[in-house]
């Protein structure tokens, strides 16, 4: 079963999001801001990261950057509910941003599509 990361320093978006992605048959990690993500993903990789942009400390462009350095293909979803015109997604090394409030079709299409990319 493939593994999901999430990262949002947003309690109620983060257990939506998991309780979202749990449904959609993923086991999911969590973890509120982007230190304990990289704590998770050196313990148990996942095969996907979905991170929120906006968090103290690692935000989720810094921590995509990580990312691509320990796990070159571990695909990264950011998020943010602000205004990211200028994100250069290539980068930031992410596979896909999506505006907060969430589409829940596209968040769907972009998990399975960034998770199809990464095998």
């Amino acid at each position: 079963m493939e593994k999901i990361l999430i990262i949002d320093d947003d309690d109620s978006t983060r257990e939506s999001l998991t309780t979202y992605v749990r449904e959609l048959g993923y086991t999911v990690f969590e973890a509120d801001n982007g230190l304990t993500g990289l704590e998770i993903i050196k313990k148990n990789i996942p095969d996907l990261v979905i991170s929120d942009i906006r968090m103290s400390g690692i935000d989720g462009i810094e921590l995509s950057y990580i990312i691509k350095g320990l796990h070159h293909n571990l695909p990264v979803i950011l998020l943010s509910c602000y205004d990211n015109d200028d994100l250069d997604l290539d980068k930031a090394f992410c596979f896909a941003f999506l505006q907060k409030p969430l589409n829940i079709s596209d968040l769907r299409r972009n998990i399975g599509r960034a998770l199809r990319k990464a095998a």
